[in-house]
């Protein structure tokens, strides 16, 4: 359920002697694309792909891009889903459609969308009326908070955000621009004066243009989103606290109502100057990462909650995967298992084979799965490991804990007690 717009084009003729490709598409959608763009800033994040059928881009940390997929007569197919960015994000793709049509050659059947199934769900493309285009994303949010309330019951929501790990809110729905209440969602729902009057605080960019509300919403998403909350462990993440920290700069500097808030600024200068001795998020706040976070073990179902800031590594050709952060680690291997007669051994069976005969600390059941554990420490290593086995009939999976000698055990062992298979 979004808003958003799909269109198609006149045939793409380019030139006599040179038929459109993918290729040609890819780099021709990167050139104009990168024209529109107004800052250095935005245009190092743009990224653009060859997929199957047609070429996507993307820039902005909310969006889920703007894709062309390329027909066999030459004719092209736009379409994007623009409210997880907002108003001026669906403004920035028709204009960007614009510069398109005129410089490829090609016209945007605009007029005759709703006989093929197509067309702006905003109208915008049309009427090239932003209150109304604001309107209409307004009114998504006001029937869209009515459907989540209905779901009141229901744990860790998110709205907009990208399928992936996701933490465990300390509220109700989460969204890119951060986590809304139960209460504030119920007036949304009920009230659509309520909704048009927040609107411009849940889409990162409310007004077309790139004003204080477009640099604005590129730094809440980052804090919310993108910032790890502990010292830069590489590059990357030293680009995100400096990047997070220029789009703030620029929103003050147009509007300083927009500015993020000064503790806020502070806690990411002290960031990045204190570098990666800060091992910890060290107060609440803002951002995601800071919460404990639901990762799918393999794609599912097996799944593992570890502290936001973890990093994943991929190890083993994707046999093994490794969860790290600051002096902690969750070391993971999961196995399917079918014996001789095609059979799935049962889970006591397994546990037992895992286990090496060796007595467990602890022993647990959490729906169809059986689990135990046992600590060993390493003393070379100056390490403690908690050792973890689960298992359901014809799968084990295997988790290896470790922190410091002498730490509290509590910690390892509510990462075990995490562990979930939806069956």
């Amino acid at each position: 359920m979004g808003l958003g717009f799909q269109v198609s084009s006149t045939p793409w003729k380019r030139r006599m002697w040179a038929k459109p490709s993918l290729p040609a598409l890819e780099r021709e959608l990167r050139r104009t694309y990168l024209d529109a763009l107004p800052e250095g800033v935005l245009r190092e994040r743009l990224s653009v792909w060859e997929r199957e059928g047609g070429v996507t881009a993307s820039w902005h940390p909310a969006e889920e891009g703007l894709s062309i997929d390329l027909h066999a007569d030459g004719r092209m197919t736009a379409w994007a889903k623009t409210n997880t960015v907002g108003p001026g994000y669906h403004a920035f793709l028709v204009e960007l459609l614009d510069k398109i049509a005129a410089q490829w050659g090609v016209r945007w059947n605009w007029d005759e969308a709703a006989a093929a199934d197509e067309g702006d769900e905003c109208g915008y493309a049309l009427t090239r009326d932003a209150k109304h285009l604001q309107a209409q994303m307004a009114g998504w949010l006001h029937t869209v908070a009515g459907v989540l309330f209905e779901h009141r019951d229901a744990e860790n929501l998110f709205l907009c955000m990208p399928i992936g790990p996701l933490p465990r809110l300390p509220g109700f729905v989460g969204s890119p621009m951060g986590i809304w209440s139960e209460s504030r969602l119920r007036q949304i729902a009920e009230n659509r004066d309520a909704a048009d009057a927040v609107a411009p605080d849940f889409f990162p960019w409310w007004t077309p243009g790139f004003g204080a509300d477009f640099w604005s919403g590129l730094a809440r998403v980052g804090v919310w989103c993108d910032v790890a909350w502990v010292g830069p462990r590489d590059q990357n993440e030293r680009d995100t606290l400096r990047r997070v920290l220029d789009y703030d700069r620029r929103a003050a500097a147009l509007d300083p109502a927009h500015a993020l808030d000064a503790s806020l600024r502070d806690e990411l200068h002290w960031l990045l100057d204190r570098g990666a001795e800060i091992e910890l998020p060290h107060r609440e706040g803002p951002g995601y990462k800071r919460l404990p976070t639901r990762h799918s073990l393999y794609g599912g179902p097996w799944s593992v909650e570890v502290p936001g800031h973890f990093i994943e590594h991929v190890l083993n050709g994707g046999n093994n995967l490794q969860y790290v952060g600051d002096r902690r680690a969750v070391y993971v291997s999961s196995l399917s298992i079918t014996s001789a007669d095609a059979s799935r051994p049962p889970a006591a069976e397994l546990l037992e084979t895992a286990g090496r005969g060796e007595p467990a600390d602890l022993s647990w059941t959490q729906d169809a799965i059986i689990a135990s554990a046992r600590w060993e420490d390493d003393p070379a290593d100056s390490a403690r490991h908690l050792y973890a086995a689960f298992a359901v009939d014809g799968h084990l999976l295997l988790l290896t804990i470790s922190n410091e000698i002498g730490a509290p055990r509590d910690w390892a062992e509510a990462v075990a007690r995490s562990v979930r298979r939806p069956e």
